[in-house]
């Protein structure tokens, strides 16, 4: 686990992808939120993800987040990118939900 970018308290499991690394993280369909840190809004909920893929690579601290609703990357309904210079990708499972939000680690 890259855990010099992502922290969970749920299971990932690790797809090596030629360098690259995938964490592939169950949600059991629990609502997710992705918290957000911008003024006019506070955050973007999943309502039933069967699981979030956290895509990263060595190159550099951008990641590519999937919300699948199903098991494999096919299933995507939704992904977008995260720049994670100078942050910490964390995703919590809390009583009935999933927290998805970025920390600083300056």
């Amino acid at each position: 686990m890259r855990k010099d970018l992502i922290e969970t308290n749920l299971e990932a499991r690790v797809i090596d992808r030629e360098g690259d690394q995938d964490f592939f993280i169950e949600t059991f369909w629990y609502p997710t939120n992705f918290e957000l840190d911008i003024p006019y809004m506070s955050r973007i909920q999943f309502p039933m993800p069967k699981a979030i893929l956290v895509r990263t690579t060595p190159a550099n601290r951008w990641v590519t987040i999937h919300v699948l609703s199903d098991t494999d990357l096919f299933s995507s309904f939704v992904n977008f990118e995260l720049d994670l210079t100078d942050k910490k990708l964390v995703i919590l499972k809390e009583d009935g939900y999933i927290r998805i939000f970025t920390k600083d680690i300056t």
